[in-house]
């Protein structure tokens, strides 16, 4: 039997807030001791892959690894994969920040190590047919993919080869099914492997037969730390040199510069089992089909907070691409857009939970900045505009003012998006409510100005933090009544049966302004009979700096009777009044104290009020243990209403932001 070949590879270290915390465990616990293994071991061969915030770093704190690594590889003992330089999901981004990201590690890699990669290693195996060119535009000669996206009847522990418009590149299939567990005996796992090998060589053609084999396995560091730990690559280390020629441990690169052979093949779009078993069905793990491979925008389908994180970033590269004027704020501003496509915003590809908001309001954080860098190389116009932002076939409103940016949508009518031009993350980035992990099911997207009807049971239902009501309106798809870009008037109308008896309808009007906007309710009372409600208006703040172990970012003021008062907003209103709302509020300030951003609304008649602190908690990546995921703010100015049949009623709700200013306030 001819000789197989085991190529070993590490990934990189994940990027995201506290990242340096996570280089130096990372440094310490795996890249010393892999380092140390390396030189005890001269025959030993591994290929390691690093991000490049993570070269940034290990450049300044650690710049003795890289001269280690300088010797290894002379010694060929290990190579240095490629990739993108901020770890993004490729097949979500334009051409020229594929190629930019590409180049721009590259270029890093070849000042520490002297040596330019020749293959790349991808985010959780995102695949589409298009990144062949770009790889083989950007010198890359082989990509390494997971196994489950390659067809069943192409693996044969043989590269493939996938060609598109002229451009080819080679694919060395990731066995992930076949990383081994620290307490397994070595030779044995050897045997195993063997025994696979051969059971693979009967289904093979002649040519490919006789071909040296590849085992191709790629480990996480916390993986690798372990098999480190148990000595367990020292034994298969010394299985492999005992193996009298049948085993042997090369890097991917050392493997197919000898190897001929390449079985041609089309890989469909897709990505890693590990990531596509979630993509099915929400916070769920489902064994997969593989007749249908799960692809990134599957998995948008059903995290729809990821899709919203995808449309910002298009509709920045848009603007970056876009930009002429000052060069080198545009640059600035790619170099935080390419931050923001980071793969971790919009899958967890290692250790978190489901679509942590942690990971997502960084990247959001750097959109906001790169699209204040732009708005600095020529003259910014405020603008308001009506196009299909997010590919669903309806238009929402776009709202590039001096202050803020925000998409209006015309489901429920409501705010959807919200960044504040001051260093801010997605403000309206909630999650919904599940029964499985919180107790119930929200039946309506949450926004800021999502519109509710109740009756005084649905009403005390709802202060209690329940489901309550129908969906009039909050569920609604309004309609267009008006659009004026010069003015920045928006006017949409929505119709419904209130208790299945009575026709009301809602016309919702915003004027948009430099630092906020207004809000006009007008609700018509188009039935026979009083019309005897609760009318509401809720707004839901995420926590843009998320932390697990601090979810009170937000304070809140209120004004009554002409008196200011700071409100404990460590519980809600229902705990802290008997009626669960806070009365006669002529305006009140909604504070995110992480960032020194304040939301003050002002209605034009005095509201009731209510609020409450959500948690949302989500399975653990690996583990399936539920964790806070995500945190928002929700707070409801609800009026009492009375019309009597064809009549009219009309709120105005002020909504302006500003930068907090300290204020000395009574406490409650």
């Amino acid at each position: 039997m001819n000789t197989i070949n085991i190529c070993i590879s590490l990934k990189s270290s994940r990027i995201g807030p506290a990242r340096q915390e996570i280089f130096e465990k990372d440094y310490e616990t795996v890249y010393k001791p892999i380092l140390k293994f390396l030189v005890a071991n001269p025959d030993f061969r591994i290929a390691l892959a690093f991000n490049g915030v993570q070269i940034e770093y290990l450049n300044k704190k650690h710049p003795e690894i890289f001269e280690i690594l300088k010797q290894l590889i002379s010694k060929k003992q290990v190579e240095i994969l490629g990739g993108g330089y901020y770890d993004p999901a490729f097949p979500l981004l334009f051409p020229i920040d594929r190629a930019g990201q590409i180049e721009l590690l590259t270029c890093e890699i070849r000042k520490v190590t002297g040596k330019r990669p020749r293959g790349i290693t991808i985010c959780g195996s995102i695949w589409d047919y298009s990144l062949v060119t770009n790889f083989n535009s950007s010198g890359m000669e082989y990509v390494l993919l997971d196994e489950s996206l390659i067809p069943q009847e192409k693996l044969k522990y043989l590269p493939l080869i996938m060609s598109d418009k002229g451009k080819s590149i080679s694919i060395l299939p990731i066995h992930s099914t076949q990383n081994p567990l620290s307490d397994r005996d070595a030779k044995d796992y050897l045997k195993e492997v063997e025994k696979k090998v051969q059971k693979t060589n009967k289904t093979c053609i002649e040519r490919f037969a006789q071909d040296n084999k590849v085992l191709n396995l790629q480990f996480t560091l916390s993986e690798i730390r372990q098999l480190l730990e148990s000595n367990w690559l020292e034994s298969l280390n010394t299985a492999v040199k005992n193996s009298e020629g049948a085993f042997e441990i090369k890097t991917p690169a050392q493997f197919l510069k000898n190897c001929e052979s390449r079985i041609p093949a089309f890989i469909s779009s897709g990505m890693s089992s590990e990531v596509a078993q979630w993509g099915t069905k929400p916070y769920e793990s489902v064994k997969l089909d593989k007749r249908y491979p799960v692809t990134i925008y599957d998995f948008f389908q059903i995290y729809p907070q990821s899709r919203a994180l995808y449309d910002r970033m298009l509709y920045v590269s848009l603007l970056v691409n876009q930009s002429h004027g000052d060069r080198q704020r545009k640059n600035d501003a790619r170099q935080k857009l390419w931050e923001a496509q980071n793969g971790d915003g919009f899958i967890c590809t290692s250790k978190g939970s489901f679509v942590s908001s942690t990971y997502r309001q960084q990247a959001y954080k750097s959109l906001t900045e790169a699209e204040r860098i732009l708005r600095q190389c020529g003259q910014f116009k405020e603008s308001v505009s009506s196009f299909d932002y997010n590919s669903d076939g309806i238009n929402e409103y776009i709202s590039r003012m001096q202050n803020y940016f925000a998409v209006i949508s015309l489901q429920g009518g409501a705010i959807r998006e919200l960044d504040v031009l001051q260093n801010s993350g997605n403000f309206a980035d909630n999650l919904s409510r599940v029964q499985e992990f919180e107790g119930y099911n929200d039946d309506y997207e949450r926004g800021l100005f999502i519109d509710h009807i109740f009756n005084d049971a649905e009403f005390d239902s709802y202060l209690d933090n329940k489901p309550a009501g129908n969906g009039i309106f909050s569920k609604a798809l309004y309609q267009e009544i008006k659009f004026n870009d010069n003015h920045r008037e928006i006017q949409l109308f929505s119709r419904a049966m209130y208790q299945n008896k009575q026709q009301i309808s809602l016309r919702k009007n915003y004027v948009l302004n430099s630092s906020g906007m207004m809000i006009q309710y007008i609700l018509k009372n188009e039935s026979n009979s009083i019309l005897k409600a609760k009318f509401a208006v809720e707004s839901s703040f995420a926590q843009t700096n998320f932390n697990a172990k601090d979810f009170n970012a937000y304070k809140l003021e209120i004004l009554s009777d002409d008196e200011k008062k700071e409100i404990n907003t460590n519980t809600s209103s229902k705990e802290l009044t008997s009626s669960g709302q806070l009365c006669n509020v002529e305006g009140f300030w909604v504070t995110d104290t992480d960032n020194n951003i304040s939301f003050m609304f002002e209605p034009n008649e005095a509201c009731n009020l209510s609020f409450v602190p959500i948690i949302f908690n989500r399975p653990e990546y690996m583990t399936g243990e539920l964790v806070p995921a995500c945190m928002t703010f929700a707070n409801t100015l609800c009026w009492d209403i009375e019309l009597a049949p064809g009549m009219e009623m009309e709120k105005t709700i002020n909504f302006n932001i500003f930068n907090m200013h300290k204020k000395r306030v009574k406490k409650s």
